[in-house]
């Protein structure tokens, strides 16, 4: 059974996503400038509307942004797409010369979005399972000080957590080669991605974890750096009790968050190319491992 290279694996998606940064630039820089520009009047309008709701107290002034949300929701999932297929296919079927404006939206592009809808409706089914199993337990479970719906929501979270080793080992081993096999085999890449890691989950989950996990913890500092470190923790213990302090501050994060969000999208922007280059070149790379492809 061939086993992935892990360190050679890692060391290929580094390499390509820093050392070949131009490669990766040329592949995306379009779809990403019209992501972060409709993110950011995404997002613009949600935090307006979601700190005039929470001034007011008038939930109902969300339901037409959310509604907006739910649209960007499936543009953001094609762009991602295009994004994920074209950085696919310059590390197993590069072009003969440079192309600095790539903009595919086929076959593979729309076959990914399905395997991507797959995985949720995966998620989503699970969930039910364990809101089912949840509600069930919550019942013969006496649980003194806690609502009907809270004793489920803890059933359900518990379930979840006993599973979570087995959710993880069905999430990699069906999700993480799902795109190279759109890419050049064609289908939906779940049942290839499942073939292929028989018995390589633990290898293709370290290397994910070693491209995703890093460049995440420089994301969330700078994040951080942007927003100040009040918007992770609430360094105010005494106004917990205190619903209407509470709200207060809640408010003042939001109009913070809104006030620096061209900061936020610029930094996203700029890190685009090495957290897809990452996330999706490490797939690639064990792929042509596990299938001896020639590029």
């Amino acid at each position: 059974m061939t086993k992935i290279p892990v360190g050679e694996t890692v060391a290929s998606a580094y390499r390509f996503a820093f050392v070949e940064l131009e490669k990766v630039i040329g592949a995306i820089w379009l779809p990403a400038i019209v992501l972060t520009i409709i993110d950011y009047f995404v997002n613009g309008s949600m935090l307006a509307a979601r700190g005039a709701a929470m001034s007011s107290g008038d939930a109902s002034q969300l339901a037409p942004v959310v509604a907006g949300q739910i649209g960007y929701v499936f543009i953001a999932l094609l762009l991602k797409a295009v994004i994920a297929v074209a950085i696919c296919r310059e590390i197993l079927k590069p072009l003969d010369r440079p192309q600095w404006l790539r903009f595919s939206l086929g076959g593979a592009e729309f076959r990914f979005i399905g395997t991507m809808l797959a995985l949720v409706a995966l998620v989503m089914l699970i969930a039910l399972l364990c809101m089912i199993a949840g509600t069930s337990m919550a019942g013969a479970v006496p649980v003194a000080g806690l609502a009907p719906a809270e004793k489920t929501l803890g059933m359900a979270a518990l379930i979840a957590f006993l599973l979570s080793p087995a959710l993880i080992y069905l999430f990699v081993r069906l999700g993480t080669l799902a795109l190279p096999g759109v890419v050049l085999e064609g289908g939906i890449g779940l049942e290839r991605s499942w073939t292929l890691l028989k018995g390589n989950v633990g290898r293709m989950l370290l290397i994910m974890l070693a491209v995703g996990v890093p460049v995440m913890l420089v994301y969330l500092l700078l994040y951080g750096m942007i927003l100040g470190p009040d918007s992770f923790l609430n360094p105010h213990i005494n106004i917990i009790g205190d619903a209407a302090a509470r709200q207060r501050y809640e408010i003042d994060i939001v109009h913070q968050t809104a006030a620096r969000l061209p900061w936020l999208e610029g930094l996203n922007f700029i890190l685009a190319p090495f957290l897809y280059g990452l996330w999706f070149a490490a797939p690639a790379f064990a792929y042509k491992a596990l299938t001896n492809t020639k590029a």
